[in-house]
């Protein structure tokens, strides 16, 4: 036997539906559709929601384990040198758009931003994070990867690391189109985005 639809759920569906189709995508909607289980995940391109499809941000306690050792190397930089914030995958970076009418957001896994760009908020950031951090999905697809990145560097970001638990590897991305895979055995250097900054790869897979 079908067990009836209750009234409320029929009422949150409709709802969250009608948020999904309103454009422009608000402040106000978006944080209403990502505060709705299921939809947490999503982000906007072009004024218009993506990120649907399961294996572009499938998660899990190896996942969640990288991010935290990142934040914390991370956070205990930006605290002792007071050069900046660090954000987890729950915020939003508009990289491009306004209050009223979002045209592109990102949430990376982990993002810094340098203390002379700093905007607290209570709401979304709009701007592009200087580091941008994406622990890649053994399932996402290759375009959607390349996409995400070039999305990042087009809007500014000076660094993008891209975690490869599978194979040990995190490959950092600069403006100029270059990359350096590091490995095992390999410390990578914040540069002049992050200065005095180091991290040793083994450091975040030792355990993961």
């Amino acid at each position: 036997m079908i067990t009836p639809v209750s009234d409320e759920i029929q009422e949150r569906v409709r709802e969250i539906v009608f948020l999904l189709m309103t454009r422009p995508i608000t402040e106000e909607i978006a944080m209403r559709v990502m505060e709705t289980p299921g939809f947490e995940h999503l982000e906007i391109s072009g004024g218009q929601w993506i990120g649907f499809e399961k294996d572009e941000y499938m998660a899990g306690e190896e996942h969640g384990w990288i991010e935290s050792i990142i934040i914390h190397a991370l956070t205990d930089w930006a605290l002792k040198h007071k050069l900046g914030r660090v954000y987890s995958g729950d915020t939003d970076f508009v990289l491009e758009g306004k209050l009223g009418d979002i045209r592109q957001s990102r949430k990376p896994d982990v993002a810094l931003v340098r203390e002379n760009r700093l905007q607290p908020s209570k709401g979304y950031l709009y701007l592009a994070p200087d580091l941008a951090v994406e622990i890649i999905s053994p399932t996402a697809r290759p375009g959607a990867i390349r996409e995400k990145l070039s999305t990042y560097l087009a809007y500014g970001v000076k660094q993008v690391w891209q975690v490869f638990p599978d194979n040990q590897q995190i490959v950092v991305n600069l403006p100029d189109g270059s990359a350096k895979t590091y490995g095992i055995g390999d410390t990578i250097s914040g540069s002049d985005v992050l200065p005095g900054f180091e991290l040793a790869v083994a450091t975040v897979f030792e355990e993961a």
